[in-house]
């Protein structure tokens, strides 16, 4: 907020002062969450070189595209696998897949979720996830409804981070058309004692995760399975909780450890 009596001026100069500001903490934290996860630098600044051109950005994301749709298709794999009374025992759990032949198998799983995914790169990606278990005999068995994959975390971000930019956007143009904005919102405290919020965190878990799996499925049921429609787009949830140890206990932190090993 301006201070008062700033002049229209000021204000104007505040307000470009603040965004470059934050654009500088935004490519910062992108730039060290990069590199954290071994995207070499080299790479980071050959493409903001390019990014000016508008065809090298397309080739640049065009596999990554590929990517969230595979990925996208298998969130539909296993959505089907959880909610297809065909893929359910008696008590509602996903019944035990076949890779090959059998009553149940993972093509026939594919088939009726609509995916476009072919059934060698599904097992493949099945192998990797934690959400599915294969035992020695090859039989697929669902752990859990969400699909993940390890070491998935820039993609993720990439994901993210690109709709919730997008949806600042739209928010932005919508309080200037008066137009329904989409859900942004963010609570926190700059400063609490990390050792006793163990309780709290595990609330929120429990409670966000319900409230995810409570529209998951109807979220899923808006999916259309084939349309030539021009109207079609996205629309997710996303919920996450953070901690941050601030900059003066981290140098605590280190001073502490620098002094045990340097002892008087």
């Amino acid at each position: 907020m301006a201070p008062q009596g700033m002049t229209r001026t000021g204000k104007a100069t505040l307000r470009a002062s603040l965004n470059q500001q934050g654009a500088n903490a935004l490519l910062a934290a992108t730039f060290e969450f990069l590199r954290r996860n071994n995207i070499a630098t080299k790479s980071i600044v050959r493409f903001a070189r390019k990014y000016h051109s508008r065809e090298q950005r397309g080739l640049s994301l065009r596999l990554y595209r590929e990517l969230v749709r595979t990925y996208d298709d298998m969130g539909v794999i296993m959505a089907t696998w959880f909610s297809d009374p065909k893929f359910l025992d008696p008590l509602g759990n996903p019944l035990p897949l076949s890779q090959g032949k059998g009553p149940y198998t993972i093509a026939q799983l594919i088939r009726a979720s609509g995916a476009r995914v072919k059934t060698s790169v599904a097992v493949e990606l099945m192998r990797q996830s934690p959400s599915i278990k294969i035992d020695k005999d090859g039989t697929v068995f669902a752990r859990r409804r969400v699909f993940v994959l390890p070491k998935f975390e820039v993609p993720r971000a990439a994901f993210v981070v690109e709709r919730y930019l997008d949806t600042l956007q739209k928010n932005e143009l919508g309080r200037k058309r008066q137009t329904p904005l989409l859900l942004e919102r963010s609570c926190y405290v700059s400063e609490v004692d990390l050792t006793t919020i163990a309780p709290m965190l595990r609330d929120i878990d429990g409670r966000g995760t319900a409230f995810m799996d409570s529209i998951d499925g109807e979220i899923e049921s808006l999916r259309l399975r084939r349309s030539k429609r021009k109207q079609i787009g996205e629309v997710g949830v996303f919920v996450f909780a953070w901690t941050r140890p601030t900059a003066s206990s981290q140098v605590r932190k280190r001073t502490r450890s620098a002094a045990s090993r340097n002892p008087s």
